[in-house]
């Protein structure tokens, strides 16, 4: 299924000093566990919360991700991670991100991530058909 018409999920914080270096910049690592919290915003955005996917026996791993840095953060400033479902597979999904720096909305980071369903013992598995419809009637519903 392709979803590039979807809206997109926003989530807004300041950049922690424990995320950055001696000169006060973004570590580039500190962007990937922000997509990770872009991600989770998404989920309780369309009301199907990641840890209750996860009580329910599925989990998405972390199959691919890719960054692209435009412009550093720095300490204290806000930033807004925008994310959207790009892509919904059988057994899969790709998320997309935009990170900008909300005072003046210069783009930092973009990038994207690929998840595969597994399931408790790590194996590959079909999203189940229950799941599927409650995530993709969650996205249907995004402002």
């Amino acid at each position: 299924m392709n979803t590039h018409n979807l809206p997109v999920v926003e989530t807004r914080f300041r950049v922690r000093f424990c995320e950055t270096d001696q000169m006060g910049v973004v570590h580039h690592a500190a962007y990937i566990t922000w997509f990770e919290e872009g991600r989770s915003a998404f989920t309780r955005a369309i009301g199907y919360p990641y840890a209750q996917l996860e009580a329910e026996g599925l989990s998405l791993a972390v199959a691919e991700v890719h960054a692209r840095y435009h412009r550093p953060a720095r300490y204290d400033e806000e930033v807004v991670v925008r994310v959207r479902l790009d892509e919904f597979q059988s057994r899969g999904m790709t998320f997309s991100y935009e990170i900008r720096r909300a005072g003046d909305d210069a783009l930092l980071v973009t990038g994207s991530t690929k998840h595969i369903s597994v399931d408790r013992a790590g194996c590959v598995k079909r999203i189940p058909d229950p799941v599927r419809d409650r995530l993709l009637a969650g996205i249907a519903w995004l402002p």
